[in-house]
């Protein structure tokens, strides 16, 4: 081992609550710089306590902003939640925001979901490339050979936005995974998008890393197994896999 890699930090995993969640189907890693947005709370069932403890959170802000600027605070916290809604219709099960330094040195924010769907069932590699060539665009795109030689596949693209309320359009990044579950009946949809398009190249790799860590089994013990050291080399393996996969 030289100088260099032994002064090398260790790597750090924060493990959301979501991972021992039993009822989760999907698990995956994100780099450092991501915040979970809780989707539960932003569309809570109606006359459920979560949606008491929502509108009362919906009131603290609204008391908070400038009186004459109220309006507007009122019908961007009415886009959250419908926004919200419109990703869960989708399929939307967990969603992240991320905040990073771009290439160019200024802040770039984006924007990671994952969606869980249930399709007929058909052999991985069939799946894979069938998702991506039902995109609109089918340029940049590329197959993926995961741990276990599971298949996936990822597909990039530019979106023009159009003007909104006098905010000028702008273009949009679009990174999406498609990674079938081993059943075959379910194909997890992966999607990071951003304004920060200088970084396209940086953001692709990214989620190529993400895909590596991606599982439709829980990989938790595992995971507490390497934490403890007891890999069979005795180290941090899925630690070790996990920086590798993420540069």
């Amino acid at each position: 081992m030289t100088q260099e890699a032994a002064e090398q930090p260790p790597l750090r995993l924060v493990i959301d609550d979501s991972a021992r969640d039993p009822s989760s189907k999907i698990w995956y890693a994100l780099p450092a710089g991501y915040l979970n947005v809780p989707i539960d709370a932003l569309d809570p069932e109606p006359g459920s306590e979560q949606e008491t403890y929502l509108q009362q959170a919906m009131e603290l802000v609204l008391g908070l902003a400038p009186e004459d600027q109220r309006d507007r605070y009122t019908g961007a916290l009415r886009d959250v939640r419908f926004m919200t809604a419109r990703m869960r219709s989708e399929g939307v099960i967990a969603c992240s925001l991320g905040m990073h330094i771009a290439d160019n040195g200024t802040s770039a924010m984006s924007v990671f979901t994952v969606a869980l769907k249930d399709i007929d069932w058909a052999p991985a590699k069939i799946t894979a490339v069938r998702a991506v060539s039902l995109r609109e665009s089918t340029e940049n795109v590329e197959l993926l050979t995961l741990p276990g030689g599971r298949p996936a596949s990822i597909a990039d693209t530019l979106i023009t936005m159009p003007d909104l309320e006098g905010v000028p359009g702008q273009d949009l990044y679009q990174c999406t995974l498609y990674i079938p579950a081993p059943s075959g009946t379910q194909l997890g949809v992966l999607t990071l998008s951003s304004t920060a398009v200088g970084s396209r190249k940086h953001y692709r790799d990214m989620m190529a890393g993400i895909a590596h860590t991606v599982s439709f089994h829980d990989p938790m013990p595992e995971i507490e197994r390497a934490a403890r050291g007891d890999g069979p080399d005795g180290t941090g393996g899925v630690a070790g896999d996990i920086a590798s996969d993420f540069g």
